[in-house]
């Protein structure tokens, strides 16, 4: 899915925190490589939704708080 449609599924299904997977795997497409996580960075702040972006790898508790940053612009 794109991230607006990753957004939408999310609020239809009245998620508690949206973690976007498959993100940067890759780089295959014709956009720029973090193009995705910024999109959907924004469309998450716009809606208030809490969104989750751990590194690749990084260990993510599904209960608790995390703290997770825009990593990919470092």
């Amino acid at each position: 899915m794109h991230p607006e449609e990753s957004l939408q599924a999310h609020l239809d299904l009245n998620g508690k925190r949206l973690l976007p997977i498959h993100n940067g795997t890759f780089s295959l497409a014709f956009h720029s490589w973090t193009e995705p996580f910024e999109q959907i960075q924004q469309l998450a702040s716009a809606k208030g939704v809490d969104l989750a972006t751990p590194k690749m790898g990084e260990a993510l508790a599904l209960k608790g708080e995390n703290h997770t940053s825009a990593w990919w612009k470092e």
